[in-house]
């Protein structure tokens, strides 16, 4: 073994000339082949675990009881007490949620009302965390009041200080269905970073949501805990038994778990592609190593006849092939760790260059009285991505990646491994 790993090395030695270049190609293009897979983990993992925790802590919760619309105002403040003292539950917020038509001069919008306590942005840190205030601010102790996410502003070309028109389905006995419309004034635009919720969202007081049908509407107790992601089943547990039978309590899992399954089915998909990728670059080694076998015969049959293995032989190429693994994924982790980091960055200098690019092509146009409509071009949509993406760096995965990478290269070393390790130094030395 020491003999074989002393040859790979002195071979890949940068002051022996030869092959060395052909071998410096094939750890290059290891390396680039690695590169889409690491900025493909951490950026993935970013994206995703981004928009959940958006999504847990400013619309689902992380454990949502389902309310009967006959409960009574007392019981409700009693749970609400006890549930409070539940290990690991750092906040209680009761809401109630339906859905509605806002107009105002400048258009209208289908909307998702949700009435929550008038200090629901003090009260709940992880809501204040991941909303931005856009315009004014989070006040609802005045009833009158109402919050807009800011993508739903945008549409209705509103506010802070305008007048928003509410439009509610009321239900009366019977089966008679009324409209009722309801007045607010706008005291602030937010944005969750998300534009999918922030389009939809309406935040009125507490004491409004009589404007909501109890036949169009529901009422809900959110839960947050210390950690979502794990020791949910105790918590639950908990709750069950605080609460009535009629109660019913689901976790974000069961809330979201089409929306958070198609993440990761679409992360998996961009795995195996870019795996896919690494393993053709994989060939490349293979390749490299039988040239490298034709250009050594020779010394290779001279080392044979002078007592070497064709065991030590084959396990000469190995070296080489895990060597060339090794070096290819320094080079492919460091630049897509690079990458990843600065993947923000990335992606508004190539926006920038793409939009300034239309722009000139749009001016160069004109001079030849050809008349085209400019367009800001985005390379990640906002209404289905996160503006800005966080960067999340998985050690684990990064390790992976390499081990993978170093798999993949002794495996493209194995033909010709073996066709070294055939190699009768008789019929090489004679032919010379």
């Amino acid at each position: 073994m020491r003999v074989s790993l002393f040859l790979a090395l002195r071979y890949l030695s940068p002051f022996r000339t030869g092959s060395l270049r052909r071998i410096q190609g094939a750890i290059l293009s290891v390396g680039l082949s690695l590169v889409p897979l690491i900025v493909v983990l951490q950026v993935s993992d970013g994206m995703i675990q981004g928009i959940t925790a958006r999504i847990l802590e400013v619309g689902t919760y992380h454990l949502q009881v389902l309310s009967p619309s006959s409960g009574n105002s007392k019981e409700e403040v009693t749970l609400l007490s006890e549930l409070r003292k539940v290990k690991t539950v750092i906040s209680v917020t009761e809401e109630s949620q339906g859905v509605g038509l806002a107009y105002s001069r400048g258009g209208s919008a289908g909307v998702t009302i949700r009435a929550v306590p008038p200090r629901a942005w003090e009260m709940d840190k992880g809501f204040a965390r991941f909303m931005k205030m856009i315009e004014g601010t989070f006040d609802l102790l005045d009833p009158g009041s109402a919050v807009l996410g800011a993508e739903l502003a945008s549409k209705l070309k509103i506010h802070v200080g305008d007048t928003l028109k509410v439009v509610t389905p009321y239900s009366i006995e019977g089966d008679s269905i009324l409209s009722r419309v309801s007045t607010f004034n706008v005291k602030g635009v937010v944005s969750s970073g998300y534009q999918e919720l922030d389009k939809l969202w309406l935040f009125i007081s507490q004491e409004r949501s009589r404007i909501l049908s109890p036949r169009a509407s529901r009422k809900l107790i959110g839960i947050k805990v210390e950690n979502p992601f794990q020791g949910l089943l105790p918590v639950v547990r908990e709750v069950y038994r605080i609460l009535p039978r009629s109660y019913r309590v689901y976790t974000w899992e069961e809330l979201e778990s089409s929306r958070y399954l198609s993440f990761r089915t679409t992360q998996y998909l961009l795995i195996f592609i870019m795996a896919l990728i690494l393993a053709v670059a994989s060939v490349n080694i293979s390749s490299t190593l039988i040239l490298l076998q034709i250009e050594k015969k020779d010394e290779l049959a001279v080392l044979k006849s002078m007592g070497l293995s064709s065991k030590q032989i084959i396990r000469l190429f190995y070296y080489f092939g895990a060597w060339i693994g090794i070096l290819g994924a320094l080079v492919g982790v460091g630049i897509g760790l690079a990458m990843a980091v600065s993947i923000n960055e990335i992606i508004g200098g190539i926006e920038f260059l793409l939009n300034n690019g239309w722009e000139i092509l749009r001016w160069l146009l004109r001079t030849t009285g050809i008349v085209v409509e400019g367009a800001n071009i985005r390379i990640l949509n906002p209404q289905f991505y996160l503006e800005k993406i966080p960067i999340v760096l998985d050690p684990f995965k990064v390790l992976g990646a390499a081990f993978f990478t170093v798999l993949l290269s002794v495996l493209a070393s194995l033909l010709p491994a073996r066709s070294a390790g055939r190699l009768r130094p008789l019929e090489v030395l004679v032919k010379h």
